[in-house]
Formats: structure tokens, C-alpha cells, sequence
């Protein structure tokens, strides 16, 4: 499978449009590659594949990464070393004029969040509920794996990185 490499915006709807037919059970390993300034993100699950994303803050209100599906299909050992992670996660979306229209009615932000958890949408959803973990050897177990790929994506976040002067010393 030669690896699509995408902005930081579209792997995230890709994996969003993705867990439209697999909300739950999704498995993520999240990890620093301090080689290149990066956050990892390995998001898996077992109907869909194997997601990467790396990415750095550009500033407090702005993400900048790329990435790719990296894998339709991951062997069994990879996924039995992913298969019961300690922590949870969820990507979040938010419809803030929808937020703001339930809070003026008098519903309390903690109403909305609930209601997210729950799955009814009163200006947040989250899309994608599963485990995670923060364990470097599972975060480095994964680097070993689909190593082409992943050097592509690599590259390209270097890339991107440099032009946005990431890599520059200060003077």
C-alpha cells in the first residue's frame, strides 16, 4: 500500500469519515518523536487500519501536521500489543453557535458535554471513542512497523516543519 500523505485537517476527517461505520473501539498510541519536534499519533482500528499523524504547535491556538493511513490491515502482533490500553480518548467536534444557542436557553456547559458523551448532539459530538496510551515501548514498537511509510511522512512533516522555520536556531 503506498501511503497517501494528507494535511493534519484531512487525515482527521479521513479517520472521522471512517469511524461514521466504526465509532467505538478505536485504539490510539500517542508518542514524541524528538528527532523531528513531533506529537505522534497512531490511531488504529482493527475494520479500518493503521492512521499516522504527526504534527507541532505552531502557536497556542494552531496545530500543523501531516500524515496517512498507513496500513489497511495490521498483523496480530501489533495488534495484540494495542489491544487493552490503560487510558481513553475521543475526538471531540463542536458546533460553537449551537453551544452558545443551548447555553442562552439555560442549559450548563456540563449538560453539553453529557449529552456529547451520551451521543446527542446539542453542539458537541465525538465521533471517535476508544483507548490510549502515553507507554513509549508501545509507541516504539509501532516506529518498527510499516518503516517505508512512516519515512515518508516523516519527510514530509521535516519538510513542512523547515518551511515554517521550526528547525531555525534563534539568533
Amino acid at each position: 500500500m503506498a501511503v497517501t500523505i494528507k494535511s493534519r485537517g484531512e487525515i482527521l476527517s479521513d479517520v472521522i469519515k471512517d469511524a461514521e461505520d466504526h465509532p467505538k473501539n478505536w485504539k490510539a498510541v500517542f508518542g514524541k518523536d524528538i528527532k523531528r519536534f513531533s506529537t505522534d499519533y497512531y490511531l488504529f482500528h482493527p475494520e479500518v487500519g493503521l492512521y499516522l499523524m504527526k504534527e507541532y504547535e505552531k502557536n497556542p491556538l494552531e496545530r500543523v501536521g501531516v500524515g496517512g493511513k498507513i496500513a489497511r490491515y495490521v498483523d496480530e502482533d501489533i495488534t495484540h500489543s494495542i489491544s487493552t490500553l490503560p487510558g481513553n480518548f475521543g475526538i471531540v467536534q463542536g458546533d460553537f453557535s449551537k453551544i452558545l444557542r443551548n447555553i442562552q436557553k439555560g442549559f450548563q456547559p456540563s449538560d453539553i458535554i453529557n449529552a456529547a458523551l451520551s451521543g446527542k448532539d446539542m453542539g458537541l459530538t465525538v465521533p471517535i471513542q476508544g483507548s490510549a496510551t502515553t507507554q513509549s515501548e508501545r509507541y516504539n514498537s509501532l516506529r518498527q512497523f510499516k518503516t517505508q511509510s512512516q519515512k515518508k511522512i516523516d519527510d514530509r512533516f521535516e519538510k513542512t516543519a523547515s518551511s515554517q522555520g521550526v528547525y531555525s536556531s534563534y539568533d
